[in-house]
This record gives structure tokens, C-alpha cells and sequence, in this order.
């Protein structure tokens, strides 16, 4: 599939959070010093939405689960091994083009 068009830059704010949906995927868009990035929006541990978790905790790119504190790196979808109760989420690329942000989605 090519890349689809889900927010513009103004609609994620500097160390914000903010879901997208295509078609199916729920996707949290995260920007972190001024980088896009796009993961799955459903927890690995229990099903929590990651767009309502927090951003920078543990570290500029750690998203940390609203539910159970899971930690999970923006930048490529992997569980902080400190969570060993989840696993790695699915990270999508995200290209810039002008003020758009489009990711590849399968």
C-alpha cells in the first residue's frame, strides 16, 4: 500500500501524542525534537490506548503505557525490557512531505 496522509505537523504538538485512524489501524502519532513518529495504538500488555499515555518519562522517545506503565520506543516499537509483561509493538515509517505526514501502513 503507499503512504497515507494522517495529520499535518500542526496537529501533533512538540512531545505530544495524538491517534489516527485508517481503515482499520489505530495509530499514535508521536513528535519528539521535531521527528514524526508512528506506532500501534493498542497496548501489547492489556489493550490500553497508547495516544493517552505519556511521552517522555523514562527518556525522550519512551511512550509509557497509561494502564500498566509499559514502556515502548517511539522510534521503532520495541518494549523497554524493565516491561517484560508486553511485547514490541508495530512501528510504521513516517515520511514529511512540506507540513504532511504520511506513513506506510500494510
Amino acid at each position: 500500500m503507499p503512504p497515507v496522509l494522517l495529520a499535518r505537523l500542526a496537529d501533533v504538538p512538540e512531545g505530544g501524542l495524538i491517534l489516527r485512524e485508517h481503515g482499520a489501524h489505530a495509530i499514535t502519532l508521536a513528535r519528539v525534537r521535531g521527528e514524526v513518529f508512528a506506532i500501534d495504538d493498542v497496548c501489547t500488555h492489556a489493550g490500553a490506548s497508547l495516544h493517552e499515555g505519556e511521552l517522555g518519562r523514562e527518556g525522550d522517545y519512551c511512550l509509557t503505557c497509561p494502564w500498566h506503565d509499559a514502556h515502548f520506543d517511539v522510534r521503532t516499537g520495541k518494549v523497554n525490557q524493565d516491561t517484560p509483561w508486553a511485547v514490541d509493538t508495530q512501528a510504521y515509517r513516517v515520511e514529511l512531505r512540506g507540513d504532511e505526514i504520511w506513513v506506510d501502513l500494510p
